[in-house]
């Protein structure tokens, strides 16, 4: 049976959920106005636009909340799709919105990224896959954005990526226990005008989770992959953003692989951090980061309280992101710190930053100064992370680098400053490109 056939079977249940949602809420059984009847249709039109050859062997649930009608659940499994009447209990994820929002998203008039940004859908659930769940429908022609989910294997490790637009390749790489959910404003703002790749990091997001043994979250061996990424997906002169550790991963990126890279631009990007080196050796003789391999003991709620007040601390003014947001990303991050794997990974990352020596000609500043790819630098005023005073070395060690440090700005200035951020990148890249 084809999932359209599946689909329709489904249509009269949908039909009486939805009458008696409206009927409920209006407190009448009369006719109901044209929105809720489009709504319905409009998932029906949705669900016939399923991909099979996007989805691959993904197995989820998502359940659509829409205003004025009852809530419709989306069962992908396999290459199968599946609509049905009512919210399940645990879906991957669940989006809320209004009948205008969602028809303009169903329609190709808005794009789920741009709209979750703005405050007019809300999510609840792992932001990655509801982040996949646009990609897994032919677009409408005529879309303002097309979203795609690719998987690439790169030495051994499958790595997940979203990509959109077209033109010069550009490659976003998120933060020390972030995932390319961190660069959807980025990744929304500059897809009109390049094609922007945004990578889960082996260890994070929906990417392979290594073991931590050997070379593996170090930052050379981070930068291979990377390299062997853009190798693998035929990306030449790719212009990498980093963010933080993504900074960090970058830069190192332009150090071994400089012919692969046109240039590098970091914002709050970790360095061989002062005021950790009394702490390097033991980092560098043991081995603390296997303590993720146990349980985490702390109760759920508490945990998202203090992951949210660790996200609300990375900005200068945390009201500048809708209080939703906050909530979705502590509670994805908290979702993630229940996967083994990604504690290690957390922690095998943290271990090697903070490792990192400082002073030597083999040492982080001293290969600084042989960095030849052109690298644009922002540092934020407020950082809690990356003091700005680092601001200064990195001039001094690169003195063709162009190096800002923005007022009023935290550790994520794509959230923060989302519009300058923007701005700022694209044209950055517009100068290198033009020589």
């Amino acid at each position: 049976m084809t999932a359209v056939q599946d689909l329709r079977d489904n249509v009269a249940a949908l039909d009486a959920a939805s009458s008696a949602a409206i009927a409920a809420s209006t407190g009448a059984a009369g006719a109901p106005d044209d929105a809720p009847d489009e709504v319905r249709a409009s998932l029906l039109r949705l669900a016939e636009r399923f991909d099979p050859n996007a989805a691959g062997g993904l197995d989820a649930s998502y359940v659509i909340a829409v205003e004025g009608r009852g809530a419709t659940t989306f069962h992908v499994r396999g290459r199968r799709c599946l609509l049905a009447a009512g919210a399940v209990e645990r879906p991957a994820a669940r989006f809320e919105a209004d009948a205008t929002t969602w028809l303009d998203l169903v329609d190709g008039r808005a794009d789920g990224i741009a709209a979750f940004l703005a405050g007019r859908l809300r999510i609840v659930g792992d932001l990655n896959l509801a982040a996949r769940f646009e990609t897994l429908f032919r677009p409408v022609p005529g879309a303002r954005r097309v979203l795609r989910t690719e998987h690439t294997d790169v030495k051994g490790v499958r790595i997940e990526s979203m990509v959109a637009g077209t033109g010069v390749p550009v490659v976003l790489i998120h933060g020390l226990g972030a995932s390319k959910v961190s660069f959807f404003p980025t990744l929304d703002g500059l897809a009109d005008r390049f094609e922007v790749h945004a990578i889960d990091l082996p260890g994070f997001g929906r990417s392979a989770k290594p073991l931590p043994t050997g070379r593996r979250y170090s930052m050379p061996w981070f930068a291979d992959v990377i390299n062997g990424y853009l190798r693998e997906r035929g990306l030449r002169d790719s212009h990498l953003v980093g963010n933080s550790m993504g900074g960090r991963i970058s830069v190192e990126v332009a150090l071994r692989h400089p012919r692969s890279i046109g240039s590098v631009v970091t914002l709050g990007s970790a360095v061989a951090f002062d005021e950790y080196q009394v702490f390097g050796p033991l980092l560098r003789l043991g081995q603390p980061h296997w303590v993720g391999a146990a349980p985490l003991p702390i109760p759920t709620q508490r945990l998202e309280r203090i992951v949210r007040g660790i996200v609300e601390d990375l900005f200068h003014d945390p009201s500048t992101v809708p209080p939703d947001n906050h909530r979705a990303a502590a509670a994805e991050a908290v979702a993630a710190l229940g996967d083994r794997g990604y504690r290690l990974a957390l922690l095998a990352c943290a271990r090697r930053l903070g490792a990192e020596r400082a002073k030597g000609r083999q040492a982080y500043w001293g290969r600084l100064t042989k960095l030849q790819v052109p690298s644009f630098w922002i540092f934020g005023s407020s950082d809690p992370l990356v003091a700005p005073r680092y601001a200064k070395q990195v001039a001094a060690a690169v003195p063709a680098a162009q190096v800002e440090v923005w007022d009023a700005i935290g550790h994520v200035p794509q959230f923060e400053a989302p519009e300058r951020t923007n701005q700022a990148i694209a044209g950055w890249i517009a100068g290198v490109e033009t020589g």
